[in-house]
């Protein structure tokens, strides 16, 4: 016998166009996303709801290299006047490169 049980939620149209269309894409039921959703709320006792994108770890990670990296001056380039300069520059540092 099956253990399972029907949730009836009231949401938008639009929205539940576009969890159709991201479940179809994935070659899942929309039951399965929300179900899935659902045991992840569970699990980790918690739910954050933003409208500020969340960055992955690994992108976070980066950021974080890169804004060090300014910081102390590492792999900043000028500023230029046109694109000349900029593509002249960007020569220069790949011969740099290139000679390492």
């Amino acid at each position: 016998m099956s253990n399972t049980t029907v949730l009836n939620v009231k949401i938008d149209k639009d929205l539940k166009k576009q969890a159709q269309e991201v479940a179809s894409a994935l070659g899942l039921p929309v039951s399965t996303l929300v179900s899935a959703s659902l045991k992840d709320i569970v699990h980790r006792r918690s739910i954050t709801i933003s409208d500020v994108p969340q960055l992955r770890p690994e992108v976070e990670k980066e950021l974080l290299k890169i804004s060090a990296d300014v910081k102390k001056g590492i792999n900043v380039s000028p500023a230029f006047t046109d694109i000349d300069e900029a593509i002249a520059w960007l020569d220069a540092e790949v011969k740099k490169e290139s000679k390492k």
